[in-house]
């Protein structure tokens, strides 16, 4: 992965088909997405692409852009419309920046964008003793619904067997939730049996030469305290002085 300093970045943000940065993985607009898709429908080769919408393919990095296009070409597809050729896509997320300049994801499925839910569906899904807490776009399950389906899951079973043996509509639910729940309770189990971290993130591992610098960064850093105490004190002394 390419690393940029804050200068290029804010450099880059001008090109009008980046969205955004998360560290130092630029998120692309859909638009640009598309056209990509498209171009590449007329024979061009996504190196081509690239350039000629302002990018350096050294820059940005070539595995990077190979692994963008190996992930663009599975969720969208060419359509002809109105004797004019687009791109649409059938399946995954495409990026938005909401009011306070977060990413927000906004869901494929079958070429229909996956809608938010109703009050009425609210209502419903609250009835079940397994949903700890559920908004128009966001649904969290109770502990004891994620141990289940842990033992369930390692079973055999299916993960929407277990949401509709359980209450859980996979319909109301949403399939695509249900296998992001899945991903990520699967993954926090094995570092957290219990599964009692309510937001759980894995740790990772500190290498040494960043332990090395976080080090070196915290000596720097009291030496630099000391030095300011020190001018501080002979300043203090200095007005006495010019007072006196």
């Amino acid at each position: 992965m390419a690393k940029f300093t804050n200068k290029r970045k804010k450099e880059l943000l001008e090109n009008k088909y980046i969205l955004t940065f998360a560290k130092d993985h630029i998120i692309y607009t859909e638009n640009f997405r598309k056209k990509v898709i498209l171009e590449l429908s007329k024979g061009k080769t996504i190196l081509q692409i690239f350039k000629e919408c302002g990018f350096d393919p050294n820059e940005i990095g070539l595995v990077s852009i190979k692994a963008n296009k190996h992930n663009w070409t599975k969720e969208f597809k060419v359509i002809e419309e109105n004797g004019k050729r687009k791109a649409i896509r059938i399946k995954g997320a495409y990026p938005i920046l909401t009011e306070d300049k977060k990413v927000r994801y906004i869901t494929i499925e079958g070429g229909k964008l996956v809608k938010d839910y109703t009050k009425a569906e609210i209502e419903e899904l609250k009835k079940n003793k397994y949903v700890e807490f559920v908004s128009k776009d966001k649904i969290t399950f109770t502990k004891e619904f994620k141990i289940l389906f842990i033992s369930e899951f390692n079973k055999g079973k299916g993960n929407l067997q277990i949401f509709s043996e359980n209450g859980l509509n996979p319909l109301l639910v949403g399939k695509r939730r249900i296998k992001t729940c899945t991903r990520n309770w699967k993954k926090q189990a094995k570092n957290d049996p219990t599964l009692s971290k309510r937001n759980y993130h894995p740790i990772k591992k500190e290498t040494d030469e960043k332990k090395k610098k976080r080090l070196q960064d915290i000596k720097y850093l009291q030496k630099r305290v000391n030095q300011l105490e020190m001018e501080n004190e002979f300043l203090k002394k200095v007005q006495a002085l010019r007072k006196g």
